[in-house]
């Protein structure tokens, strides 16, 4: 009763007059103690005491709050300093951590996202599962009842949307008839598909995504019913998915929807994708009702034999059905749904974690160096209130008070940076010739991450300081404080060195992905990229089948040969690097056809060689007359030393599984090897086929071009037009397309020498407020030396020796960690080693110059310092 009557009564204004009068009183009896300037201390002192009876636990903190705010007011260098340091390490970290979030962490807006999942198969052989299946497997999984309450399989494509004239390309999705059951959702007006839709001979019915008709219908329910056209097909508008739901393939968001039964219709070239061999659905699955994980992966792996007994392809050997069948089943958490961009690009994103972890590490013992050598400025004024009866457990928490506020003004500008830094990740992403629309705005994930830094730098980072400040008694402080100051220094000296150490790591893992990405656009892919264009053709969408469809392409042909600027052009099924590939098995005549082994099969046309550069070392190119049943094959160098070695193979035959039975190919040329997959593997043996024996719906025009590429790429644009009123034509140079396929590597280049720049940066200003804080502590010392008569150059050298043993301390400790970190990497290298010297050696200079380059102006005050003055110092 008497605390609450104390406290009740201080809020009564004449009573809390009159005990002010006291404290008043009793602060100018102290005042006749202290020093002059430290009546200020004395009266928050005394404030501390006051407290103790007045003000309940909460009002102290924020009255802590508001001293914080005024000490931090009153030293906007030290403020701006700190929180610059922390904003910069707590960006880094938001940022990469939104895109992983966006990636992997965030869950679709479904019913339940936690119960879906995602159903693999896995390989015992192989070291990565396999996510994507048949249509005809995705239906015999749904009949799985026992299993599954539903199952649903889908895939991104792009539509061709609008009438001729007014075409424009939209992103689309095909699902299976119970995707929208699966996912468990409402329409957000008309209905949406159901397994009714998803059979043959079913009317086209579309969804449209919320977004999209609010954009392209401004909203109106009118929609509902009318047909929109989708490659030149009419496809009946049904319903409008929910507010918020993008698809379930994040960041490649599905503005127009349709069930896979309609792929013969819309997209004819893509009619086998309905067969039993075409694995291309990743599947999404809602496990029975009650049902564990562990309960329903074993159920699946049970059934998975009777499934593949129904479902795989009866024209694949009895190996190859086996092979497949031995293979297991499992799930994985699906509440995030499925990511092309994440499986691409998660291990890069976990080594920029990590990197940004160390630009945090860096910027935390910045702000913990700033933090101490302030204590220590401070400390006579710690050890007045410790003095006159302020418990250390106060003070300990009043200083952690002001550190938790730099940490929470880092933290918000941090979150800024991080959100004006999306656009650049984005578009970094985007570079990757993929989709990359993803939502990088804060959201309760990334504000929570935020923070949580901030705090735990705060409380973590500002102890440290804040303990050691108060370890020695005011008594001691008050008579000298030299043992303090010396204590302070060590410890201020052992976190610049691991700045140092840190900063290294950073420079050397900047180093080795620069020079990567250096290494892979060197590289020579066995083509010429420049002056070479490509055009992505689709003649079924116009209705060409078979021989008409070749006529058709041997008319685009043509005329893009008259074309001013082409010297050349040719037509192939796919163009190197674009992340198509065609295999088959194949070997000499005469030989068995290998079973694990295929060969990389590309069908190309008359000038393809000559047009992409790529040498002939024996025989002739393909031409107009290689056609009908004659068929012939171009092969590669290492193709010849594989199957031919010794001998020339011009006239020789390949056997190989380009039809059914497999059929043999005469050999008319051999050409010199070419990167056709990926830049980074050794290339393996090819074949070529001739293109009008041997033709798909979707092809590429390659032309090269002697003249301006825009110029060129425009003139072509307007004579292929006409010909694809349903859809617009795409002409890009080739060397886009090899570049897309760095996109990983110009990521982790990027970053990763930004990140490297920043620790550097970071660590040199802790190299520089450390060496400040050592000359303003030694200035009688430096006054004694310049009076006895010292050079300013041999001053320069006190300091300068300094800083040099501190770099060479701090290099020690982070070279045995950036070998072994370099290491981790190594798989995401090319054309060097972990320990790669020039490397490591360039690391070393730039952190010694820039480390050197901190020292100049502590070093010049020191030199320039006035005796008599240094020697007046206090």
């Amino acid at each position: 009763m008497t605390g609450l009557w104390r406290r009740l009564r201080y809020l009564l204004p004449w009573h809390r007059r009159a005990e002010e009068n006291e404290m008043r009183a009793e602060l100018e009896s102290l005042a006749c103690l202290a020093a002059p300037g430290e009546l200020g201390n004395l009266t928050r002192a005394a404030e501390e005491a006051r407290a103790a009876w007045g003000w309940t636990w909460l009002e102290q903190l924020w009255r802590d709050a508001q001293y914080a705010v005024r000490t931090l007011g009153q030293n906007r260098g030290f403020t701006a300093t700190a929180v610059l340091s922390l904003a910069l390490g707590i960006g880094a970290n938001t940022a990469i951590f939104s895109l992983i979030d966006a990636l992997m962490l965030h869950w679709l807006p479904v019913h339940n996202p936690q119960e879906l999942v995602l159903i693999q198969m896995r390989d015992p052989r192989e070291p990565e599962p396999a996510d994507s299946f048949s249509y005809a497997i995705v239906q015999a999984l749904d009949e799985e009842k026992s299993i599954f309450s539903s199952v649903c399989g889908f895939s991104g494509t792009t539509f061709d949307a609008g009438h001729p004239g007014s075409v424009s390309q939209v992103q689309g999705a095909w699902v299976t008839g119970g995707y929208y059951e699966t996912l468990g959702l409402t329409p957000a007006a008309g209905r949406l598909l159901q397994k009714g839709d998803d059979r043959p001979g079913a009317p086209l019915a579309a969804i449209l995504s919320y977004a999209y008709w609010q954009r392209q219908f401004a909203g109106n329910p009118a929609a509902i019913g009318q047909p929109v056209l989708l490659n030149g097909v009419p496809a009946t508008v049904v319903g409008v998915s929910p507010r918020g739901f993008k698809g379930a393939e994040v960041g490649d968001d599905a503005d127009i929807t349709l069930a896979v039964s309609g792929v013969p219709q819309v997209e004819p070239s893509g009619e086998p994708l309905l067969g039993r061999g075409n694995f291309w659905l990743r599947v999404l699955a809602r496990p029975r009702a009650g049902a564990s994980r562990a309960e329903t992966r074993a159920r699946l792996a049970a059934a998975w034999k009777q499934i593949a007994a129904r479902s795989l392809n009866p024209e694949w050997s009895a190996r190859q059905r086996e092979d497949l069948a031995n293979n297991v089943l499992d799930i994985v958490p699906g509440a995030a749904g499925h990511t092309f961009l994440g499986d691409r690009f998660r291990e890069p994103l976990m080594v920029l974690m990590a990197v940004a972890g160390l630009v945090m590490l860096i910027a935390c013992a910045n702000v913990a160096s700033l933090l101490l050598a302030r204590a220590t400025a401070r400390r006579r004024e710690i050890a007045v209130r410790l003095a006159i009866g302020a418990g250390r457990a106060r003070i300990v928490r009043q200083l952690l008070t002001e550190s938790t506020m730099i940490s929470t003004f880092g933290a918000a500008l941090g979150i800024w940076l991080a959100w004006i830094s999306s656009r650049f990740l984005l578009s970094t992403l985007a570079d990757g010739g993929v989709p990359a629309n993803l939502d990088l705005h804060p959201n309760w994930h990334i504000l929570a991450f935020a923070v949580g830094l901030a705090l735990a730098n705060g409380i973590v980072f500002g102890l440290a300081p804040a303990w050691h400040t108060t370890a020695v008694g005011g008594a001691a402080v008050l008579q000298e404080g030299a043992r303090t100051t010396r204590g302070h220094s060590r410890l201020l000296s052992s976190l610049v060195c691991g700045q140092v150490a840190l900063s290294l790591l950073l420079l050397v893992g900047a180093g080795l992905f620069v020079r990567t990405l250096q290494n892979l656009l060197n590289v020579n892919p066995g083509f010429r990229r420049e002056g070479v264009l490509v055009v992505r053709l689709d003649g079924a969408r116009e209705g060409y089948r078979d021989a008409r469809l070749r006529e058709f392409y041997e008319g685009l042909l043509s005329r893009v040969r008259r074309v001013p600027g082409a010297v050349s052009a040719s037509i192939v099924g796919y163009t190197p690097l674009s992340g198509w590939l065609w295999t088959e098995a194949a070997c000499a005549k005469g030989e068995p056809l290998p079973h694990d082994d295929n060969t990389i099969f590309v069908a190309a046309g008359p000038d393809y060689f000559r047009t992409m550069g790529i040498p002939l070392l024996a025989g002739r190119e393909f031409t107009a007359a290689d056609r009908g049943d004659g068929r012939v094959a171009i092969v590669t160098r290492a193709f010849a030393e594989r199957n031919f070695a010794g001998r020339n193979p011009v006239g020789e035959y390949v056997t190989a599984t380009v039809s059914k039975p497999p059929s043999d190919l005469r050999i008319v040329g051999v050409a010199a090897d070419s990167m056709i997959s990926t830049l980074r593997d050794t290339p393996g043996p090819a074949v070529y086929v001739s293109y009008f024996q041997k033709s798909s719906a979707t092809d590429s025009l390659v032309i090269r071009s002697a003249g301006s590429l825009t110029q060129t790429a425009s003139a072509i644009r307007d004579a292929l037009q006409p010909s694809f009123p349903n859809a617009p034509i795409t002409v890009r140079p080739l060397t886009a397309q090899v570049e897309e396929t760095l996109v990983e590597e110009r990521l982790m280049a990027k970053l990763s020498g930004g990140f490297g720049v920043l620790g550097l940066s970071l660590a040199c200003v802790g190299l520089y407020g450390l060496l400040a804080y050592s000359v303003a502590c030694r200035t009688k010392e430096i006054g004694i030396r310049i009076a006895l008569g010292a050079q300013r150059g041999a001053v320069r050298w006190l300091v300068a020796k300094r800083a040099m043993a501190l770099i060479a301390i701090g290099i020690a400790a982070g070279l045995p960690a950036a070998w072994l970190l370099s290491r981790q990497v190594q798989t995401m290298l090319f054309g060097l080693t972990s320990t790669d010297t020039g490397i490591l050696a360039g690391a070393i200079a730039a952190l010694a110059v820039a480390g050197l380059a901190a020292t100049y102006f502590p070093a010049r005050r020191a030199a320039h310092l006035d005796a008599m003055t240094a020697l007046r110092h206090e």
